[in-house]
């Protein structure tokens, strides 16, 4: 096994000299600012408000050709070189945050939770666990997304006074983070993200940037980002990327995977584990799923990377909206352009599980008896009882039940019919019905009766009707009529039993029918049989003739 490659000292020297110069002169020569005058401004109340200490308003005058400082036209713009404007430090707002995320502070040792609002200056350090995410909100309103398992610290953030501009410089350690950059007049980025293999810069734009087992990777998904490693530069276009290890240059840029063509449910989402799919990308190793509350992102409930296959199954959410997102992986790790749509949760509370009658089963009283678990979720059940699977044809129903069962109000006709049950929280909300669960009202297996039993030499057989094909049956013989210990209990396929003649004297006989689907019909009417004592006739006979010989 090959050792991990190590940045050459000379290449994380030249990384270190290229992101020192951007910070030592930030804007140089970086275009202009235009400020669109209101009424009541001059010339020296914005040299003040938005000039650099050391810059004159003269200078301000001249740039822009202003003949009269006393009377500036409201609605006409001013031009101020970037250059000029004055330079203050800034900060960062956690603007959403999920799961469990630390910053470290400078001058703390320890780290403190990151909680939604808090302020994070420059050399602050952001570390997010395995669920977590967050959107840090920069002073131009520039936006990142810190996915879970990152690093991320604030190395410069400043803002141009009152103009709304900002120059940020942050570090990735590892893991990944999602862009959304303000635009900003000039050709100087300012907004650089830093891994131990590149930088990136960019001056507007929306782009990923990974870092992690000594390989970092930039993709683009609006406008254009300059990623330099290793004395080289590339420029990488809206929907491409580029992959870099560590000490080494960028390699080839490459167009991303597109957006999959993402299956979205347009109904309401009632059951847990919904599968959600999409079309399958040629080249795509893995995708990954992400959820949020809406369509920012801007703290990601789920983020899983699956495998090949096209589907997904979403977690257990609380009922509500949500914005869903999808994206291909390539073999280089590159993730490609997002699909994505918003969706309806409405899972809870869950309907509780079905007992009797189950899918496909049978119902044969004519009032067949409806049961269900008992669900935490429910304070009361909706009940509904239809002639078709849509429940066009509702012949039954009740909206609020207590207990875990029901009754048909009256007696159903032989055929086919189908229920469901949903339950209803403390609040009165009724969740999600469960499908239509088919069952069949037929007529219960019939109750034989025993025939005369037929004696042949030392065997006795006993017989019944017999009922429909693969119906089976149980015969008991017990000593008497209550059947507490029977001497025969048999279950047979045909409808007959032949045994060994059993002892003489009384018994009793009865037998019921079992259905194919396992249910056991009542018992049929008890049999009385008497069976003679042959001995005792032939030994009665021999008795009488000795004394008859003997009276002789």
């Amino acid at each position: 096994m090959h050792a991990k490659r190590r940045p050459s000292t000379r290449s994380a020297r030249w990384l270190a000299v290229a992101l020192l110069a951007g910070l030592a002169v930030p804007f140089a020569h970086a275009g202009d600012w235009t400020y669109r005058v209101h009424p009541d401004d001059t010339i020296w109340t914005l040299a003040r408000r938005y000039l650099k200490a050391d810059v004159p308003w003269q200078k301000l005058q001249a740039y822009n050709h202003v003949a009269d400082p006393y009377h500036l036209p409201p609605g006409s713009r001013l031009r101020i070189p970037v250059g000029w404007l004055r330079v203050e430090p800034a900060s960062a707002t956690v603007a959403a945050t999920i799961g469990d995320a630390h910053a470290w502070l400078p001058g703390q040792a320890q780290p403190v939770p990151v909680t939604p609002g808090m302020k994070l200056d420059y050399g602050a350090r952001v570390d997010t666990g395995a669920n977590a995410s967050l959107t840090l909100e920069f002073a131009d309103g520039s936006r990142m997304l810190v996915q879970a398992g990152s690093e991320v610290t604030l190395d410069r953030m400043s803002a141009y006074g009152r103009t709304g501009m900002a120059d940020t410089h942050l570090r990735l350690q590892r893991g990944r983070i999602v862009n959304d950059v303000t635009p900003m007049p000039g050709n100087t980025a300012h907004f650089i993200v830093q891994t131990p293999g590149a930088v990136s810069s960019v001056r507007g734009t929306h782009f990923r940037v990974a870092a992690g087992d000594g390989h970092s990777q930039t993709e683009v998904l609006g406008g254009r980002v300059d990623v330099a490693g290793a004395r080289r530069h590339v420029q990488v276009g809206k929907g491409s990327g580029v992959a870099i290890e560590d000490g080494q240059r960028p390699g080839q840029v490459r167009r991303l995977l597109p957006a999959p063509e993402l299956h979205c449910p347009a109904a309401p989402v009632t059951r847990l584990a919904y599968a959600v799919d999409w079309q399958a990308l040629p080249g795509a190793t893995a995708y990954r799923v992400q959820i949020a509350r809406d369509g920012r992102f801007a703290a990601l409930l789920f983020d899983r990377v699956t495998g090949a296959l096209p589907h997904a199954s979403l977690p257990d959410l609380p009922n509500g909206d949500y914005a869903l997102r999808v994206h291909g992986i390539d073999a280089d790790r590159l993730e490609g352009l997002d699909a994505s749509c918003l969706l309806h949760v409405a899972t809870h509370p869950q309907p509780p599980l079905v007992q009797e009658p189950q899918p496909g089963g049978k119902a044969r009283d004519e009032r067949p008896r409806f049961r269900w678990t008992e669900s935490s979720e429910a304070a009361s059940y909706a009940w509904q009882l239809a002639g078709d699977p849509q429940f066009r044809q509702l012949l039954a129903e009740r909206s609020t039940i207590t207990g875990d069962h029901v009754r048909a109000p009256a007696a159903l006709p032989l055929g086919r019919y189908y229920w469901r049950i949903a339950s209803r929280d403390r609040d009165g909300r009724l969740g999600p019905y469960t499908d239509a669960l088919p069952f069949d009202r037929v007529a219960p297996p019939p109750t034989p009766a025993v025939g005369e039993p037929k004696r042949s030499g030392d065997e006795l057989t006993l017989g019944w009707p017999a009922g429909a094909p693969g119906q089976r049956y149980r015969v008991q013989m017990a000593r008497d009529p209550g059947f507490a210990k029977p001497a025969i209990d048999r279950t047979l396929e045909q409808p007959s039993l032949t045994m060994r003649k059993p002892a003489s004297g009384t018994w009793y006989v009865r037998v019921r029918t079992i259905d194919t689907d396992g249910f056991a019909g009542a018992w049929g009417p008890v049999q009385k049989v008497k069976l003679p004592c042959i001995p005792c006739r032939i030994a009665a006979g021999a008795g009488g003739a000795t004394l008859l010989w003997l009276l002789l």
